[in-house]
């Protein structure tokens, strides 16, 4: 597979990959996490959220190694490797299974931001209609090319700082004996909770597809595990403070307890702060959004060169909006989500390393005949 250098006019600087790193890791399950946390392991659910961020770590090493020896070879992006690794015709099938799974993220991270609205603020809002609005608005970022979306990474992230910054809030009403006693949960519901934090913390190995539009791409490693860090402690803030602030009744049925959390701070002229937290979410689903409609479309134009960016992006867009239009109920939207979290872990911590280790055989392979 030949190597396309990318216009340096298109790429980002290696500390950006900080924010695209941070920004897909933070989607909508943060706003309910605490609850499918606390199933299994109670108050001890902190410390499966604690292990899971840390293995991140592991698998980004793999990832960035991945992508490192593959610049000897081709284009150091997912799509050209599977091509390289399996051939034409398998590489093509693994490219549309990928693909596929971004646009299944891509349609629950939409359909659940507009259930929120409906049940929060406007019950009768329409799906269709939303998803269609909000399609145009991910049509015309991405048309801006990797540099635009790469910028609403950035605002999405100084937007949001205030806003987690409210979980200061949390310490005069805690009841930090909840805490206690601790490890009292055993390991197998420990890993049961692990497995179930997968969905939160998917969404870093996108670097996979935007690692040839990052300037000095050797740069970018320090900066991606600061992102994950940084998401690690998020999780393990807002995972403490729903354990010091809700009872375990109300933590295993609390559909979303960030928002109940918003809702019960009051202020002299702001009386519904979940309202205000649901519409900044909004600067979260945008960037998020447009990075995966911009993989998928980039992903079809690289397997049917006939088909350029813009216009596989219209037919994406499209799809998503009759996509999210068809998940009907909450029922339907776990069943999918189930699916595709079972999908993201088996990517992360079976396929990726599967792919290093491919990537050495050819290496040897190569080796001998030389």
């Amino acid at each position: 597979m030949e190597n396309v250098k990318i216009d340096e006019t298109r790429q980002v600087s290696p500390v950006n990959t900080l924010f695209l790193v941070l920004g897909m890791q933070i989607g909508i399950s943060i706003l309910s996490f605490q609850r499918v946390a606390a199933q299994n392991s109670g108050y001890d659910n902190w410390v499966s959220v604690a292990l899971m961020g840390l293995s991140t770590l592991g698998v980004m090493w793999i990832v960035l190694r991945l992508l490192h020896n593959e610049e000897s070879y081709g284009q150091p992006e997912l799509f050209s490797m599977q091509k390289r690794f399996f051939g034409r015709w398998i590489g093509t099938l693994l490219n549309i299974y990928v693909m596929s799974y971004q646009f299944s993220v891509i349609v629950i991270f939409m359909r659940g931001y507009i259930e929120i609205i409906q049940v929060w603020i406007f019950p009768r809002l329409g799906t269709l209609s939303f998803a269609a609005i909000f399609s145009i608005i991910i049509w015309y970022t991405v048309m801006g090319g990797f540099r635009a979306i790469t910028g609403t990474f950035f605002l999405s992230f100084v937007y949001l700082v205030p806003l987690h910054l409210l979980n200061i809030l949390a310490i005069g009403n805690a009841h930090f004996s909840n805490l206690l006693p601790m490890f009292e949960h055993s390991i197998g519901d420990l890993a049961q909770t692990f497995m179930k934090m997968g969905p939160c913390f998917i969404g870093f190995e996108t670097i996979l597809y935007f690692y040839p539009f990052i300037k000095r791409p050797q740069q970018a490693g320090k900066w991606c595990y600061f992102g994950l860090l940084t998401t690690t402690a998020l999780y393990l803030t807002l995972s403490l403070v729903a354990t010091v602030n809700f009872s375990p009744g109300e933590l295993k049925t609390e559909v979303w307890p960030a928002l109940s959390f918003w809702k019960s701070i009051h202020f002299p002229l702001v009386d519904r702060l979940e309202y205000i937290g649901i519409v900044y979410w909004l600067c979260v689903l945008i960037p998020n959004v447009s990075l995966g409609a911009w993989i998928v479309s980039r992903g079809i134009k690289i397997s049917i060169p006939l088909i350029r960016q813009k216009y596989a992006l219209v037919f994406v867009m499209l799809m998503i909006t009759l996509s999210c239009a068809l998940i009907r109920d909450r029922q339907q939207f776990d069943w999918i989500s189930h699916w595709i979290a079972n999908i993201g872990l088996f990517c992360m911590y079976v396929y990726i390393p599967f792919l290093l280790f491919w990537q050495w055989l050819l290496k040897k392979k190569g080796a001998k005949k030389d």
